[in-house]
Order: C-alpha cells, then structure tokens, then sequence
C-alpha cells in the first residue's frame, strides 16, 4: 500500500528497502483475516535522498498479532552508478533449492545451513501471491536503469528463506518470535546461494534462543540479521 500511494510516486525513482523487522506475538492460521495498519515513523532527508521509516500493525480483533518496521531509502532521482549489465538466465534456471529439513538443537554454536536459488520463473510466481510487482524483479530494463545489472531476486523472499532456517529451531506453529534482517546487496535469479542460521546464545531454561543468520552469494553477504525462536516443546 506504501509503495503504490500516488502521493509518493513521485519519490520512487531510486527505491532500496534496507532493512526489515517482523515481531509474531501468535500464530496467525489459514484464513484469518488480519486488519493492516501502517504508518510512516520518520523521514530524514540527506542530499535529495528520503530515508523513509515505516510501522505496520497487524490485529486479530482487537489482538496484535504481529508487528514491523521498515527503511527505504527513496529519490526522485534515478542512480547515477551503474552496474555492468548482465544477461538474463534462462526463465527456469536455478541452482539447488532446499528445504531447512528436519528440527535442529538449540544449543550453542548449532547451524542450520541450506542451498537456496531462485528462477526467473519463480520470482514471477513469489510476485503473484505477494503482490509485489515491482519490475526490478522481472523487467532486464527498468532494472538497468535502476543501476542494477539485471533483474533482482526480491528481499522479502531471501528473508522468507532465512526464516525457513530460524523455524528449523523450534515446532510449528509458531517458533519464531522475531526476525530483522538488513539486506546488503543483490541476489541475481538463477544464482546459487548459501542460508545459514546459527545459535549465538540458548537461553536457561530453553525457554528462547536466539540466532544469527546469514545470506552469501560467493562468499559475499547479500543479507544478514537476527531471530529469536522458541525452541522445540516451548509453546507461546
């Protein structure tokens, strides 16, 4: 809804979503409807860029049964800097594409580590059911233009496979109590990347454990972040 508010296409020329923070006080189960509420925080402007915070809330009733946060960074101005431009892969290119599989331990130190791509194909498919369109996902042109070498695997999605790894840590339906994520570059469609969760600190009493996680694409970070999970036999 943000984004495709008439009253900030004009600042939409550069978009970069820099991070993101999701809080579940609950499960939310298939085919709860869940009334949205976002508002924008804080606008600072720095040289004729908008950094842009945004909360959303999400209820149940009068339940709050989720809550985030978001930065953009927004300019009427296109990016100046180019990438040299790539070509496309092919639509269903992709490298290997695992599940988190079974329950880890929540002990110190524990990794959970998965190989993840996703085709060109497949962002068209994560667009339809998100109702994220942004072109940079699918069109090679306005991606270009936007300074990138191609089209870009969308963020949310990289987070969704992150929080695929943290979830691996505890039962459904609902292990994770909170993710935040900072995305750091771009993931090209067909690319093979690396998702990794680790246990940085189980607290006493397993009651949560908190984690680490980590995106790399040839040994680069593409995003990193946090999680906190409630591991196996802790229900909310």
């Amino acid at each position: 809804e943000l984004l495709t508010d008439e009253r900030i296409s004009t600042y939409l020329a550069t978009l970069i979503h820099v991070d993101q923070q999701f809080t579940y006080a609950s499960a939310i189960g298939v085919g709860t409807t869940v009334e949205m509420t976002g508002t924008v925080q804080r606008v600072r402007e720095r040289g004729g860029a908008y950094f842009v915070t945004f909360v959303a809330e999400g209820r149940v009733g009068d339940r709050v049964v989720l809550e985030s946060r978001s930065t953009f960074i927004m300019s009427a101005t296109a990016a100046t800097e180019r990438a040299d431009e790539l070509s496309e892969p092919s639509v269903y290119e992709r490298g290997e594409n695992r599940t988190a599989g079974s329950i880890h331990r929540a002990v110190d130190g524990e990794v959970a580590v998965a190989g993840k791509s996703a085709s060109r194909s497949d962002l068209v498919r994560y667009a339809a059911v998100t109702g994220d369109f942004n072109p940079l996902h699918w069109d090679h042109d306005t991606a270009v233009r936007a300074g990138l070498p191609g089209t870009v695997v969308h963020g949310l999605l990289m987070m969704a496979w992150l929080a695929q790894q943290a979830c691996s840590f505890g039962p459904e339906p609902n292990p994770v109590e909170a993710i935040k994520v900072r995305f750091r570059s771009a993931l090209r469609p067909g690319a093979s990347a690396r998702v990794e969760a680790t246990v940085t600190e189980a607290l006493p009493g397993g009651e949560t454990a908190k984690l680490a996680l980590r995106l790399t694409a040839d040994d680069e970070d593409v995003v990193t972040g946090t999680a906190t999970v409630r591991p196996a036999g802790v229900t909310p």
